[in-house]
């Protein structure tokens, strides 16, 4: 049968681990067809980024129509937008309908002055997003304080689909003893627990998540069905690349051994 495509805009890892790299890698190991949009080249591996390159917004945009103009994509995942102008011509075409089952991964740059314009996009997004998957820092930037513990994650998660998000998922793969992320639907929210996988082979597990949650909603999948299709999944990825030794940092999740 015919794949589903799924499409990420994203910034590309050149060290293979998060980014665009992960997400095709994550679409593939999902029986998925993956396209893709470069927003940022970065130079980067397992121990740091060392440079960011933004794409120009009349790049992206050309990515983007080329896409759109010829494949017909089943779901989409947002990821690193790295300018305003970027993220704003992102935002139009979520709002003119042609990013369907968008899923927002909001990652944040590091430059101050980009990170305001970003963040309002972000903003301007969530209306338009089926899902947003922060993770605990990215909550707390987006609702102006410390979200640390679950209860602090479900009140975030909450604030966040206040805004228009269909679904929100606060995750928390890093707290010390258990694996939890702090789902918010319009009919409350909900704790997901699961182990937690002891390695330092974590890069890239934010754009996994996201990425997986996208393949499962082109696939068919019920939202709440995705999310918790994609928490095993990246716990199935994680503990497969457990003892891996790439690089000399934080290693990639292994995206086939699930």
């Amino acid at each position: 049968m015919t794949p589903a495509v799924v499409l990420t805009v994203a910034g590309s890892d050149s060290g293979g681990g998060a980014g665009i790299q992960a997400d095709l890698k994550t679409f593939a190991a999902l029986r998925c067809y993956g396209a893709s949009v470069v927003t940022a080249v970065t130079a980067q591996n397992t121990v740091g980024v060392t440079r960011v390159h933004g794409l120009s917004a009349e790049v992206v945009e050309a990515q983007l129509d080329a896409v759109l103009g010829d494949l017909s994509v089943s779901a989409t995942k947002v990821g690193m937008l790295a300018a305003a102008d970027v993220a704003d011509v992102v935002v139009a075409r979520a709002r003119d309908g042609r990013l369907p089952k968008l899923v927002l991964d909001p990652v944040l740059t590091a430059s101050t002055g980009r990170r305001l314009g970003v963040l309002a996009a972000i903003e301007r997004l969530l209306p338009y997003a089926k899902v947003v998957t922060p993770n605990r820092d990215e909550a707390s930037e987006l609702v102006g304080r410390p979200v640390r513990t679950p209860d602090e994650m479900a009140e975030a998660a909450a604030q966040l689909g206040s805004r228009g998000a269909e679904v929100v998922v606060v995750t928390g793969g890093d707290l010390p003893v258990e694996s939890v992320d702090a789902v918010w639907t319009e009919h409350g929210t909900r704790l997901l627990r699961g182990p937690r996988v002891d390695t330092g082979n974590n890069h890239g597990t934010g754009c996994t998540f996201s990425a997986a949650i996208a393949a499962r909603l082109a696939a068919g999948d019920e939202v709440l069905a995705a999310v918790e299709f994609a928490k095993r999944y990246v716990a199935g990825a994680l503990a497969g690349g457990r003892d891996w030794k790439i690089g000399r940092g934080a290693g990639p999740l292994d995206h086939f051994g699930w």
